[in-house]
């Protein structure tokens, strides 16, 4: 009997300890992103990065190491995001990106290269 509420106890603490993890993780990824945000809003506007049809960052040309590092660190800390969505949705990680992108086309400025759903690359 002790030993069933320690084994309940333990796995009631796993369960707090990992939404936790997963809690800070979340606002961890929020932070960075929103700190890289101008960053890549002037990539943008320099036409060196557009949004795939996944719901990524592309380097379209001659980018340099600046934004192929942005695009790989905002690319990494998307992926996250739509992993965790994917999770809580019971959605594919996939679909979550593909709909976010759809979003994010939608809402772009003019003059943003977006990726359409056949893969061609369009300034919006």
């Amino acid at each position: 009997m002790h030993r069933l509420r320690f084994l309940t106890l333990l796995f009631a603490l796993g369960v707090v300890a990992v939404s936790a993890f997963a809690a800070e993780s979340a606002a961890d990824i929020r932070r960075r992103m929103e700190q890289r945000l101008p960053v890549i809003d002037r990539l943008k506007t320099a036409e060196t990065v557009g949004e795939n049809n996944r719901g990524l960052l592309e380097v379209r040309g001659a980018g340099g190491a600046e934004a192929g590092a942005v695009v790989a660190e905002e690319n990494r800390d998307r992926q996250a995001v739509y992993a965790l969505i994917a999770k809580e949705t019971g959605a594919t990680a996939d679909s979550v990106g593909q709909a976010r992108a759809k979003q994010i086309a939608a809402h772009s400025r003019g003059g943003v290269w977006v990726q359409d759903a056949s893969g061609a690359w369009k300034k919006k």
